[in-house]
């Protein structure tokens, strides 16, 4: 008994220490009580405010120079771009708030190109058909040019010309009337060379693109932020444009590619989506740069960059372009610290969890093209498995092989590229 007296004792105490701490004489907070809640109070609308520039510090800007490299001249985001760097120098320093903002780096960025125009023209374009080969020529401006109205891209790489090569006898065969170009970013000469032979008519043309006037990371193989680059530039040649990488292959007929064509053109992008869901494939971090999050893509599909048709609209160019390449073009959008291309972890639970994968240039897309038609994969992309994918995968070893092989004159059936099995 006299133990359990002694505790409620002793809680007693305790708690007339804790109101005597808390209240004065007259029955007003005590200085040093108050003191702490100010404090607090303080640390909290500190710890909002520099969330709150956390996140504005995420949003996509670009050097207005690279706009114009894309092609962006005849649109006001160069300017708007310049504008709000502007508004973003006057918050950051109040002292220079009534001076005006730079409105010429445009204007300086298109003087930049012009002289990288004038040291280009000096360059000899490589040709093929017979012509004479002279210096290689890379192009960094925009085409400004008569337009074809379709087009098949694709890009080669180093240690690619077999898979390219391939790839063009198949269009030749399985859709002659199309032309195909084919972006070099940076094969060897002699690559180079061989691919020469083989794209030697008037539906084939290869195109030394320039990657160096971009930041470095852009070269990248793993995050392939060039591939938006590519297909800008394209869509400044062609009214519409096949989206391939070079170890896709036609097995469809001419019919079938044509509705495809019809259906692109309805939205004016044309993918197909997988089972993985794009929150998946995407690194949390990727989601701030377009002020969203990952719950939000849970359920929708992923389309991957293997095929996608595109059509050159304002809409696909703004909506859909634009944004896409803003985060290409920005290190930390594109690859965010800890992010990684293997390792993937897909038997978590639930399926839709970060993999601990992220797919670069290919979750950017996703996000734009599920903010854009509020998460409807319908609106621009049929499922893999669905009878309207014509095309199959071939590997680069396997088209290496069959390039040897028929360089031996082999005759092989079952190495025939152009099979529709």
């Amino acid at each position: 008994m006299r133990t359990k007296h002694l505790i409620l004792i002793l809680i007693g105490v305790i708690i007339a220490t804790i109101v005597f701490i808390a209240f004065g004489p007259a029955g007003e907070p005590n200085d040093s009580f108050k003191n702490i809640v100010v404090h607090t109070h303080q640390q909290l609308k500190e710890f909002q405010e520099n969330l709150r520039v956390g996140l504005e510090r995420k949003k996509l800007e670009i050097d207005p120079k690279y706009l114009l490299l894309l092609g962006f001249t005849s649109s006001k985001d160069a300017q708007d771009q310049d504008q709000r760097q502007g508004e973003h120098s006057n918050a950051a320093d109040k002292s220079s708030r009534h001076q005006r903002p730079d409105a010429n780096s445009a204007t300086r960025a298109e003087q930049e190109m012009g002289d990288q125009r004038g040291g280009h023209r000096s360059q000899e374009a490589i040709t093929f058909g017979g012509q004479q080969r002279g210096q290689r020529k890379r192009i960094t401006t925009p085409h400004n040019g008569t337009k074809s109205n379709f087009t098949v891209v694709t890009y080669v790489l180093e240690g690619q010309t077999a898979s390219a090569i391939l790839l063009a006898q198949n269009i030749a065969s399985k859709l002659p009337s199309e032309s195909l170009l084919i972006y070099d970013l940076g094969v060897s000469e002699e690559q180079l060379r061989a691919l020469g032979a083989y794209c030697n008519s008037s539906r084939c043309s290869v195109i030394t693109y320039d990657l160096s006037e971009f930041p470095s990371f852009v070269s990248d193989q793993r995050t392939h932020a060039f591939r938006p680059i590519v297909i800008k530039d394209a869509l400044m040649r062609a009214r519409s444009v096949l989206f391939m990488e070079n170890h896709m292959r036609v097995r469809g007929s001419h019919h079938e590619f044509q509705e495809l064509q019809k259906r692109a053109a309805v939205h004016g992008v044309l993918g197909w989506n997988t089972v993985t869901a794009v929150s998946s494939l995407t690194h949390p971090k990727m989601f701030e740069y377009f002020e969203s999050d990952s719950e939000n893509f849970i359920f929708l599909r992923m389309v991957d960059l293997d095929v996608v048709f595109f059509a050159d609209t304002l809409f696909v160019t703004e909506k859909i372009l634009l944004p896409w390449l803003k985060c290409c073009l920005t290190q930390e959008c594109i690859d965010p610290i800890g992010a990684q291309s293997n390792g993937c972890k897909f038997n978590k639970k639930p399926s839709y969890r970060y993999s601990g994968c992220h797919g670069y240039d290919e979750s950017a897309f996703n996000i734009v093209l599920g903010l854009t038609w509020h998460l409807d994969n319908s609106m621009y992309s049929l499922p893999s498995d669905s009878s309207w994918n014509i095309f199959y995968k071939e590997t680069l070893e396997k088209a290496t092989r069959i390039l040897e092989s028929r360089r031996r004159n082999s005759s092989e059936a079952s190495d025939h590229p152009f099979t529709d099995d």
